[in-house]
């Protein structure tokens, strides 16, 4: 009983860990701590296989001081060169329901990750431009030192 149980466990823990491959893993900083809002920051992503699904993730590190709200509403538009275009409308998890921060924190600035699209499908393979801004009332949305994407496979 013991030898199955292992066994199961041994390949659940295979599968999960295998083919994690990342399409794109990039950072950029916002000049003066400030991302504007018309804007939008630039990525683009070599998607090579189109019978993988992958896993979307946004990383954003701010100034608590400035960035009070629970959420951050984004928009992030992609399209392929082959005109396939998706847009979605998330909204980063910036604290839990009590109001504590979510992701690490050293000093006064927070980092937290969310993954706003799993089990993703390309249908083409190529190119894909991710473009992503913020969607509050403010233009100059203070206090944002940087943001991140990163596409991986999802390992199913």
């Amino acid at each position: 009983m013991m030898k199955k149980a292992f066994t199961v466990l041994t390949l659940a823990l295979t599968l999960l860990g295998c083919g994690k491959s990342v399409s794109i893993d990039e950072t950029h900083f916002f000049k003066d701590n400030c991302w504007l809002r018309f804007e939008p920051e630039v990525f683009v992503a070599d998607i090579n296989n189109t019978d993988d699904y992958y896993n979307i993730c946004v990383t954003l590190k701010y100034d608590t001081n400035f960035l009070t709200t629970n959420t951050l509403p984004i928009t992030v538009n992609f399209y392929a060169d082959s005109n396939e275009r998706h847009n979605i409308m998330p909204e980063l998890r910036l604290r839990d329901r009590k109001g504590k921060l979510r992701g690490s924190t050293i000093e006064n600035y927070c980092t937290v990750t969310d993954t706003i699209e799993r089990l993703r499908l390309y249908n083409t393979k190529g190119a894909y431009t991710y473009m992503i801004s913020q969607r509050t009332s403010k233009y100059e949305l203070h206090g944002v030192s940087s943001l991140s994407l990163k596409i991986e496979k999802s390992g199913i």
